[in-house]
């Protein structure tokens, strides 16, 4: 269940962040600039404190208790790549793929921002 949540949540975060450079529907826009900022957050605060994703280092607890995952330390995203893709991504290109969505995920919530300026200084 953890993991489904995580997976979930990460692609909530991924296939939303267009909404921060289009704007048609403004309500959900600004709802998803909410959740990304504070997906962010609480990934980058979880990282600095746990030295992983807070939903991972559940993830990885739950999946080891178990039968099937006993010894494994695979990260979530490690793990979940397999299964979806045949693939084992490392954990470099792991980090750097998040670094680069954290960045389009500020530059985003940058450009709305700065559009909803403009547009409150119209009116």
């Amino acid at each position: 269940m953890v993991d489904a949540v995580h997976a979930l949540s990460m692609a909530v975060w991924v296939l939303g962040l267009p909404l921060l450079f289009w704007h048609r529907w403004p309500r959900l826009s600004i709802a998803y600039g909410v959740y990304a900022v504070g997906f962010v957050v609480a990934t980058r605060l979880s990282d600095y404190v746990l030295g992983e994703c807070f939903l991972t280092a559940l993830a990885r607890r739950f999946w080891t208790a178990g039968a099937a995952g006993a010894g494994t330390e695979d990260w979530f995203t490690v793990r979940f790549a397999r299964l979806v893709f045949g693939l084992t991504p490392s954990h470099r290109a792991i980090a750097l793929a998040s670094e680069a969505l954290i960045f389009v995920t500020a530059l985003g919530v940058l450009v709305s921002l700065r559009g909803r300026l403009r547009h409150a200084e119209r009116h």
